[in-house]
């Protein structure tokens, strides 16, 4: 574990004897947005009631309801 106020060793040495990057110790990570749970709670529901769509058809069905949405996000 990496201690910040550690003064005897530094940050650089403590991320080395762990084999990490000293960038990756600062990574916060971030939940999704709040759009992207509504779009993804959108699919669900598109999925759920027409289970035989593939994602061409869930993409076109959301862009009808204005979701600016390509396949990649399907």
């Amino acid at each position: 574990m990496i201690d910040f106020q550690e003064r005897e060793l530094p940050l650089a040495v403590q991320a080395k004897l762990l084999g990490l990057n000293r960038s990756s110790l600062y990574y916060k990570p971030v939940g999704p947005s709040e759009e992207e749970v509504r779009l993804k709670h959108r699919i669900d529901q598109i999925y759920t009631e027409h289970p035989f769509f593939v994602w061409r058809e869930i993409t076109a069905m959301l862009r009808t309801e204005q979701w600016p949405v390509n396949g990649k996000a399907v």
